[in-house]
């Protein structure tokens, strides 16, 4: 005897993919800034929220969102406390959601942390940081060989290499700096939305040596000679002693050396 064969209609398959379907949009939240509806400039799409951790009630989470900029005007940063509440409404939680660089229509998944203390049901954004109308800025990835280098942006003092900097569009100037290299500087030009960049500059060995005294002065020229007692420089032909307490640092052309003793 033949066991039957149940077929399930299509009509009921369809229906339950549907609601499959409908069951996994169900669990991302929407959010959008400003929450009134007004002039909407962002929109959240958080997924589920995973629990990592949970350890005397309070438990910590991990998750993604998709932010999307609704707005006409590029958003160079803007910041949010993502506050998590119970089905009374009352406050059990909290995490943070921030953007940068986001240009008008554009999307970005971004990744979400939060804890709580207890359950949650709903959630609801308040602004930290809100969007301004400072340009967006590029990071551009600035290296030098050798590498240690004082970095200067505009006569603006922006640390040593390597290094990256975030740069404003626009025509700009570098400037490279190292003891025992030639000081160099280059002009900068960066375009409203290009990739990562990266600049890279070969620094030139002095051609003359440098001597600095304490006073903050610095003689270039030939180092002679190094003595207990004083230091010799020839400067465009002419010999110069120094006493040696009157040095503070020696700097070899393409190195770099504090005075020491020497022989007589």
């Amino acid at each position: 005897m033949r066991r039957p064969i149940w077929l399930v209609p299509l009509f009921v398959l369809l229906m339950f993919v549907l609601s499959m379907l409908t069951s996994a949009r169900a669990a991302d939240t929407v959010l959008i800034w400003p929450s009134n509806g007004k002039d909407t400039m962002l929109r959240f799409t958080l997924s589920k929220l995973r629990q990592i951790n949970s350890v005397s009630g309070q438990s910590d989470y991990l998750g993604e969102a998709q932010a999307e900029n609704l707005s006409s005007k590029p958003i160079p940063s803007a910041s949010f406390y993502l506050y998590l509440l119970d089905k009374n409404g009352k406050r059990v939680g909290e995490g943070y959601l921030e953007v940068t660089n986001l240009a008008a229509g554009e999307r970005a998944r971004i990744p979400v942390s939060a804890h709580a203390l207890g359950s949650f049901s709903s959630m609801e954004l308040q602004p930290q940081h809100l969007p301004s109308d400072e340009p967006m800025k590029v990071k551009m990835s600035v290296t030098s060989v050798p590498s240690g280098a004082s970095l200067k942006l505009d006569s603006q003092e922006s640390g040593v290499t390597p290094q990256v900097l975030s740069i404003v569009p626009g025509k700009h100037v570098l400037e490279f700096g190292k003891e025992g290299y030639v000081t160099e500087k280059t002009p900068l030009e960066i375009a409203e939305h290009p990739p990562l960049g990266s600049v890279k500059l070969e620094l030139k060995p002095l051609a003359v040596d440098t001597v600095v005294l304490r006073d903050g002065s610095v003689l270039l020229g030939n180092l002679i000679s190094v003595t207990t007692t004083g230091v010799a420089i020839s400067v465009k032909g002419t010999s110069r002693t120094l006493e040696r307490g009157r040095v503070a640092r020696i700097v070899l052309a393409g190195a770099q050396t504090k005075p020491r003793h020497s022989k007589p």
